[in-house]
């Protein structure tokens, strides 16, 4: 969610993408933690130690990573149009050669809360239902799936810490080249509604 086009006078809540991935490696063991810890209330420690027969071959795998993460930028995109009320023209959906980085990014101004709510779609939504249906059925397989979803959603909780200061109904855009936006502070500025 790192690639949006220069717009006006504006104050940056960035971090470089290798800091970016510095918390996305930490993150890591945190959603490990937060994905299992109920599970293993719910449905006993021992349940955790067969997650390795969930693991699907590897061909099926890979298809549903990459799957998983198609699907993943395009609720980055579908945020922006119902939270940030943007065109879908002023949507876009692309992959960043240099950083191997799939992305998803809005030209025009939306309210950093619409932000905030477009870049965690993904991890609710792929992650967050997943792994309560886990909760629910104890199927080890959806909450591998959910805790991989999670997981991989790193980089858009280091965006939104680096966000955590700018105020809901500030109007920003993301940062053509770091991880998180910039509040746009030009008079006639206008969020998309």
């Amino acid at each position: 969610m790192t690639r949006g086009a220069p717009g006006p006078a504006a104050r940056a809540s960035t971090m470089s993408v290798a800091r970016a991935n510095v918390l996305a490696l930490i993150w890591l063991p945190i959603s490990g933690v937060a994905a299992a810890t109920p599970y293993a209330v719910l449905w006993g420690g021992g349940r955790l130690a067969g997650l390795a027969a969930a693991l699907p071959p590897l061909p099926l795998g890979l298809a549903l990573m990459a799957a998983g993460i198609l699907i993943h930028e395009l609720l980055h995109a579908a945020g922006f149009l119902l939270f940030g009320r943007a065109q879908r023209d002023q949507v876009r959906i692309g992959f960043q050669r240099r950083t191997l980085t799939p992305f998803a990014s809005c030209r025009a101004p939306v309210t950093a809360a619409a932000y905030r709510a477009s870049a965690l779609l993904p991890a609710a939504v792929l992650g967050g239902i997943p792994l309560l249906a886990a909760w629910i059925t104890g199927s080890a397989a959806l909450l591998l799936f959910g805790w991989v979803m999670l997981a991989l959603a790193g980089g858009d909780v280091a965006a939104v810490w680096a966000m955590r200061a700018v105020p809901g109904p500030t109007l920003v855009l993301d940062h053509p080249e770091l991880v998180g936006c910039r509040s746009v502070e030009a008079p006639g500025a206008t969020a998309t509604r």
